[in-house]
């Protein structure tokens, strides 16, 4: 059995991967590997800790712990009682498991239900402590004290693969905190910060006007990037004000909470973020109206108004509601960007609607954006051809299981 001690994996939404390889490497993570929906790298844990706070991309970083080889499903129970558990989590805490199914092969005889898997890894553990401790520890779904993933993939000496991993997030990292009011599928917080990045928009040099905002995620990420704000100053406020809820799920692990010198460099970080959170929105009011959000549903700007006050930027980010394809760029360059209707469950005479959406918003850079750049993300790739515009670049990205298309265009 192999186990690791400075080895993590941080998620990211598909077509991220290099955006997220290179967040993690300016936080000073080595040896970096991307794979697909995520990247392995190495680094000390400070730099973990950095990753939690700091990246925009990731959904979750994870910590490598073990990974063995195994025979079938009772292989693997007793392997993973072979697992010091009490070096990993006390017998009070709660905890949840996540069991994924990596590159196994599509017909096989032994773990075909991931459930199974994780039943066995769970009576493992439970075991471990009833035999070690005489008690049992709680499993508990929604609020866990410690959270575990395994992932089974192929074998080298035997037919499966078990890796187990410590959750050191809790709550995925693209859930802020600052989205209160939804609107219909909205983008998600890393999935917008990404393809800001993705387009190379540059706060320093460009505007920004989201013409559909819906619930506001694009303007909010924007602000936060401009300003220079980390994703996690919401969560950071909590902790550092007492709201009595764990924010991350790695405060109850050993390895941090029993490291002085790991807490230590944590509530310097804590503070760093306090500080540069509230120098980010004095800079941020002197950029007034740089950034804009738009939309023609009222409704819609009520929920990007709830959010942008919990985000506290309400004081700096102009709403307006008007039809995308009457906007004008603003005097500096200005990127145009927007998330349209992807039109999946359209009735009877709603795709004539959705091909004239997509063609006036092609027509309306066209003739009054010259000068400036537009950027479209999409789940639905025809009503690309409708806009009428020849793209710069395309990028292939998934919100969700939906495949995306970033289609950027320089206006002449």
């Amino acid at each position: 059995m192999k186990k690791y001690r400075f080895e993590y994996f941080a998620s990211c939404p598909s077509g991220l991967e290099e955006l997220l390889a290179k967040e993690l490497a300016d936080l000073g993570a080595t040896t970096i590997v991307n794979v697909r929906g995520g990247v392995q790298f190495e680094g000390a844990h400070e730099v973990a800790l950095k990753a939690i706070l700091h990246s925009r991309i990731a959904s979750r970083v994870f910590k490598f712990l073990y990974q063995f080889d195994v025979l079938n499903e009772q292989d693997y129970y007793l392997a993973a009682t072979d697992i010091k558990w009490k070096s990993l989590m006390e017998v009070n805490h709660t905890f949840r498991l996540t069991t994924i199914f990596g590159d196994l092969p599509f017909e096989r005889e032994e773990f075909r239900n991931s459930q199974f898997a994780n039943l066995k890894l769970k009576d493992a553990i439970v075991d471990y402590f009833r035999h070690h401790e005489g008690i049992r520890p709680s499993v508990e779904k929604d609020f866990p004290d410690i959270s575990f993933l395994a992932r089974i993939d192929r074998g080298h000496d035997k037919p499966y693969m078990a890796t187990i991993m410590y959750d050191l997030c809790g709550d995925p990292l693209n859930q802020r905190g600052y989205r209160i009011a939804k609107t219909e599928a909205p983008v998600k917080e890393n999935v917008a910060a990404g393809i800001l990045k993705l387009v190379n928009w540059d706060p320093e040099t460009e505007d920004l006007i989201d013409g559909m905002c819906g619930s506001g995620t694009f303007v909010i990420e924007a602000a936060l990037m401009a300003g220079g704000i980390a994703p996690s100053f919401i969560k950071v406020d909590r902790h550092l004000h007492g709201s009595g809820q764990k924010q991350w799920t790695f405060l109850n692990y050993p390895w941090l909470t029993q490291d002085k010198e790991l807490m230590d460099t944590f509530k310097k970080l804590l503070q760093e973020i306090s500080d540069s959170t509230s120098s980010g929105i004095e800079k941020l009011r002197n950029m007034k109206g740089r950034i804009s959000g738009n939309d023609l549903s009222e409704f819609t700007l009520i929920s990007a108004r709830e959010n942008l006050r919990k985000a506290k930027l309400d004081s700096v980010i102009q709403l307006t509601q008007i039809d995308a394809r009457v906007l004008n760029p603003n005097q500096n360059k200005t990127l145009f960007i927007c998330n349209p209707p992807y039109g999946e469950r359209l009735e009877h005479g709603e795709e004539e609607k959705l091909k004239a959406l997509y063609k006036g918003l092609g027509d309306h850079w066209k003739h009054n954006f010259k000068g400036h750049r537009a950027a479209i993300f999409t789940g639905n790739l025809p009503m690309l051809k409708v806009v009428g515009l020849k793209t710069s670049k395309k990028h292939i990205l998934y919100n969700g299981d939906i495949e995306c298309r970033v289609a950027e265009y320089n206006l002449y």
